[in-house]
């Protein structure tokens, strides 16, 4: 194997060297060749991901600053909860051996996503060996597929600031970096009342009660939030998977006392509250949703796999009831039927995630307030025809109404709330806004620093 890789990355450098001349190949090695030179192409394709948003920081720090100026009864914490790959991991090699010999067998902490070197041909097997998980199904664990590896959260506002902190992609990996500056224009304080809640977004909703899980830390958070800042309750905003998590922690972990006391409100940004069909199709097929053709989408889709976050965010069978996700020339599979497609790929580890996993509903009040707030007219792959009846083809996809990620009808589930629960749901639409274009849209955030000042939304 190893000489096979040799002879590829030989072929390798004498077409750089055919095209770009011999000072070029002996200044750079491969993978800085890679890190440099395919940025643009990387770039425009997250930006295609990223982009429709309607972010003018001259209007919106201006509205800052006449809110700081006007003066505010009160400034609530706010806490930010990452989403789906919103917060950034690094990892920590010791062992003796590794997948491939160009893989480091040790390595101090670095950061493993999102760094897109680590995505660039070649590079990417050791990456894959990197963010692998196994499960234990019996006792809801997660953990490093291999032997010798750790994998931590950065924590922190400055690494929820963008996807990926490297300076090339910064401006297409926008996370929480315009929300964040817009709050300190209004006179917050990052990480004294902007708090921060990076969670390991691969693991399963399973996990989330363990003895120092997710859950754990969540509450811990809050009530910190609380009592660092003069006992003033918190405003929550989450995006996308993170809503999911937050309203399955309302639901489930804590008592309505409790968010009596601590939470002011929720602003739900893009939140996946009834699955996305796109899931399905990333775990059978090797898609690589945003990321440009020189990444290997065969072992994207290995690494998804392994993740119990992957199996949650697979449609919810009682929500989409009888909608046909995966057609084929001889059945149609709704959500009801993954574990038939799952059992056909003997994908025995995804269909003990599935099972442990999809009666964690949230489709259920929260009973608090809910700002649930979406982009809309985007159109949405959700769901997909192989003709052929073979998944690792390219399928025929209907798109639906939704951000681009998640469809309208799971975005929405929130409207059902205003008559299963006494506090205000407010459900607010944006169109053409995407599912991560949402974060910096110019009339949410202004909603946000509205809110989290005392006030209410009136701009849009």
């Amino acid at each position: 194997m190893a000489s096979l890789i040799g002879v590829k990355i030989c072929i390798y450098f004498f077409m750089v060297w055919t095209v770009v001349g011999p000072s070029t190949v002996h200044a750079l090695n491969w993978k800085q060749f890679y890190s440099q030179e395919k940025y643009q192409s990387m770039a425009k394709e997250f930006h295609r991901f990223y982009s429709k948003s309607n972010f003018n920081r001259d209007k919106v720090s201006q509205f800052a600053k006449e809110i700081k100026a006007n003066g505010t009864n009160v400034m609530h914490p706010v806490v930010l909860i990452t989403a789906l790959g919103g917060a950034q991991l690094e990892a920590k090699l010791n062992r003796t051996t590794a997948p491939y010999w160009f893989c480091d067998k040790k390595t101090d902490w670095e950061l493993v996503w999102l760094n897109v070197d680590f995505l660039l041909p070649f590079v990417i097997r050791c990456w894959e060996n990197i963010m692998q998980l196994k499960y234990d199904s019996k006792n809801h664990v997660y953990s490093p597929a291999h032997e010798g590896i750790k994998i931590r959260v950065r924590n922190g506002t400055k690494h929820i600031r963008f996807i990926d902190p490297q300076f090339g992609l910064r401006g297409v990996s926008m996370e929480y970096g315009a929300i964040i500056d817009s709050l300190v224009f209004t006179g917050y304080t990052k990480d004294k009342n902007i708090i921060a809640f990076p969670f390991d977004w691969r693991i399963g909703a399973d996990a989330y009660y363990l003895k120092n899980g997710v859950f754990h830390y969540l509450k811990l958070a809050i009530e910190q939030a609380y009592s660092n800042n003069s006992n003033i309750p918190v405003v929550c905003v989450g995006e996308s998977m993170g809503n999911a998590m937050f309203n399955l922690f309302l639901n489930t972990y804590v008592d309505q006392k409790w968010k009596d006391k601590y939470v002011k409100a929720h602003i739900s940004l893009s939140g996946v509250y009834a699955g996305a069909g796109q899931v399905i199709y990333s775990v059978i097929s090797p898609s690589g949703g945003v990321l440009p053709p020189v990444v290997n989408f065969d072992v994207i889709r290995s690494v998804i796999r392994t993740y119990g976050s992957s199996a949650w965010l697979l449609p919810n069978r009682k929500f989409w009831k009888d909608y046909p996700f995966v057609r084929t020339k001889k059945k149609n599979y709704t959500a009801e039927d993954f574990g038939e497609i799952f059992s056909r790929l003997k994908l025995h580890n995804i269909t003990e995630m599935w099972h442990n996993t999809r009666n964690l509903s949230t489709l259920h009040a929260p009973n608090v307030t809910v700002y649930c707030w979406h982009g809309i007219n985007v159109p949405t792959p959700n769901s997909f025809y192989y003709k052929d009846d073979n998944f690792e083809k390219q399928p025929d996809i209907t798109h639906t109404d939704g951000d681009g990620t998640v469809p309208l009808r799971s975005l929405q589930v929130c409207q059902n709330w205003k008559k299963q629960q006494t506090k205000p749901v407010s459900v607010r639409s944006f169109p053409g806004v995407s599912h991560m274009g949402i974060l910096g849209d110019e009339s949410v955030i202004m909603g946000i620093l509205s809110i989290a000042t005392g006030g209410h939304p009136s701009h849009g």
